[in-house]
């Protein structure tokens, strides 16, 4: 799995791509100046990439991690097993309806969180994670105006995670179980923001011989 990304990519490059898959990008509030993260961890805010009407993207910041399973505190940053009762049955409408997939730009991804390997494509200032995302309400940790430690507290909120799936031979040797679902292509980005059940095929390894990996 992965708990640890950055995105260092320009607004620019981030509308560039859109650009390739025949989309507009529209810039909220909150991503309009957005400068990039060198560090993104779970239960914090990052920019998605999700339709907005016909040939529109927005780019809006959403909270990395969906609900916790009942019973459990962390949120979820990675979907992997779309075979288990929680996500085919119970989370089913978020994997497949197209209103709520996304695109998650990053640079690099980190395996293991502490002491990590980064990894990157190559020749790409941006690629994209498989993501989905989703409304909730409840409580989440948020910033407390004045201090520096956040307070979990209950509110409206717009979730978004990103699909997992077995390692490639770069990512393996440090993280065997899986690796995050990574798309380049505009056709396999249009693809996936479709939707639909058929669209799941894209979660699938990366091509090992197209990225690279730095301590």
């Amino acid at each position: 799995m992965c708990n640890r990304y950055a995105n260092r990519g320009s607004i620019a490059e981030i509308k560039r791509l859109a650009a390739l898959m025949d989309y507009d990008l529209a810039p909220t509030a909150a991503t309009a100046n957005y400068g990039g993260q060198a560090d993104i961890f779970p239960d914090q805010d990052a920019p998605v990439l999700r339709p907005k009407g016909k040939g529109k993207l927005e780019l809006a910041m959403l909270r990395w991690g969906f609900p916790p399973i009942p019973g459990q505190k962390a949120p979820i940053t990675n979907i992997r097993n779309l075979k288990s009762k929680w996500w085919r049955d119970v989370n089913r409408e978020w994997m497949t309806e197209s209103k709520y997939r996304c695109l998650v730009p990053f640079t690099e991804f980190a395996e293991p969180v502490r002491e990590s390997t980064w990894f990157k494509i190559k020749g790409h200032e941006i690629a994209f994670f498989a993501g989905v995302w989703r409304p909730w309400r409840g409580e989440r940790l948020k910033e407390q105006p004045g201090k520096k430690r956040r307070a979990r507290e209950e509110d409206d909120w717009e979730l978004y995670a990103f699909f997992t799936t077995e390692a490639n031979d770069i990512v393996r040797p440090v993280h065997e179980k899986a690796m995050p679902v990574i798309l380049t292509e505009p056709d396999e980005c249009k693809e996936w923001l479709s939707g639909g059940e058929e669209s799941l095929r894209l979660q699938r390894p990366f091509d090992a011989e197209k990225m690279d990996a730095r301590r």
